[in-house]
């Protein structure tokens, strides 16, 4: 009865131990050796979890031998004394074990393991009733500085200083996944066990996307082996378009001469906005209002002066030798705006379909994290972003790479 009551009083205690959090915006110090997480002070060797070299902690207590901390998913435990440091230098210590904090193959890189699952919900806190806050990616790499070694542990996977905390449990994570190897593993299971066939080929249409390659193949293994089974959330006959109209893409001379004879360019209020080319009289004439700042504007790469607005469209004045000109920076279709490419029309009846049809062999993709959601290259460094919603075009937006 008493060994029944420990174990439970243990249990009550790691739990506790797992719902802590850091407080956000507080700064820890950072271990200078990895180490073992005890669940007891003195010569109780019990483990909570380990930890990587520049892991960081927060001192609760200490003794002569040891710390009491708090470590980034929230356990609080022992660690051994050792110097800690206000700074982390990308460094790790010797032996440092590579089974919990594998750098990579060059050895620098954050202690580092992969999404193993589809659309893991990441979380608020680490426990399975807090808020889901997003859907990790198939293969996202996630930096790991502490591993709990009890049953179904959860890591921390949040912003540093825990202002936007996440969280995942260290069971979904694994080495890091390619193409050949879900296709393996999904071979293994076909026609054997149809849930894990389902799981797999899921992975496998996932990491297609993801990789931008052997797209078509995968595609049809999932349409084969969904045949007869209802699946709302992905239309794959219209996958099965876009991956047509993807391959078809040219090499890059082609691709930019194909670009500039489509001559794209906005109307609105029967006035043509071409951009880099637009000039204030003509927003004057519009009636837009001119503004200083944009809020949530991209600092790096493309800093405009001033822009022009409405509640639909903003415009971006920056000067080029000399000259001062706007371009269109986003522009939703909701009271009459369109763009034009080549012979096609565009506002918000603009089919999406259409679009696909008529330039997949410009377009590329995020089709996971950002489906319906289309870039064209614009020029080294830009692209030209176009989002349907509903199967209709809704919004238009130009950005630069850092």
């Amino acid at each position: 009865m008493l060994n029944k009551i420990l174990l439970a009083a243990g249990m009550i205690q790691c739990c506790f131990y797992n719902t802590m959090a850091q407080n956000p915006g507080q700064r820890p110090v950072y271990t200078s050796e990895w180490g073992h997480l005890f669940r007891e002070s003195g010569k109780n060797k019990d483990l909570l979890g380990i930890f990587s070299t520049e892991a960081p902690v927060y001192v609760l207590d200490s003794t002569q031998t040891q710390y009491k901390v708090q470590v980034s998913n929230g356990d609080i435990g022992f660690i051994d004394r050792q110097p800690l440091q206000k700074s982390m230098r990308g460094e790790k210590s010797a032996g440092e074990p590579a089974q919990y904090f594998y750098r990579g193959k060059e050895g620098y890189q954050c202690p580092h393991f992969y999404i193993q699952v589809s659309e893991l919900r990441v979380r608020k806190g680490p426990t399975t009733e807090s808020i889901p806050v997003r859907r990790a990616a198939l293969n996202e790499l996630v930096c790991i500085d502490y591993v709990p070694l009890y049953e179904d542990g959860w890591i921390y996977i949040g912003d540093h200083f825990h202002e936007n905390p996440e969280y995942i449990q260290m069971k979904y994570l694994g080495n890091e996944l390619t193409y050949d190897k879900i296709l393996k593993d999904y071979l293994a299971v076909k026609g054997k066990n149809k849930e894990k066939e389902l799981a797999q080929v899921g992975r496998l249409r996932e990491i297609a996307w993801l990789e931008d390659k052997n797209l078509k193949q995968a595609l049809l293994y999932w349409k084969e082996s969904y045949s007869g089974i209802e699946n709302t959330k992905i239309d794959i006959d219209f996958e099965l378009l876009l991956a047509d109209q993807f391959a078809k893409k040219t090499g890059t001379e082609a691709y930019e001469k194909k670009l500039k004879d489509l001559n794209m360019h906005f109307l609105w209020k029967n006035s043509e906005l071409f951009d880099g080319k637009i000039t204030e009289t003509q927003m004057k004439k519009l009636e837009m209002q001119k503004v200083k700042d944009i809020p949530d504007t991209p600092e790096c790469g493309w800093e405009p002066q001033y822009f022009y607005r409405t509640s639909d469209m903003i415009v971006a004045f920056e000067e080029y030798k000399g000259k001062v000109s706007g371009s269109i920076y986003k522009m939703s279709f909701k009271n009459g705006e369109a763009v034009v490419l080549g012979n096609e029309h565009m506002d918000s009846n603009y089919n999406e379909k259409d679009f696909v049809n008529h330039f997949g062999d410009l377009l590329s993709t995020r089709w996971i994290s950002s489906p319906h959601e289309y870039h064209i290259q614009n020029g080294d460094a830009g692209i030209f972003i176009f989002t349907f919603k509903d199967g209709k075009l809704f919004s238009y937006e130009c950005m630069y790479y850092c």
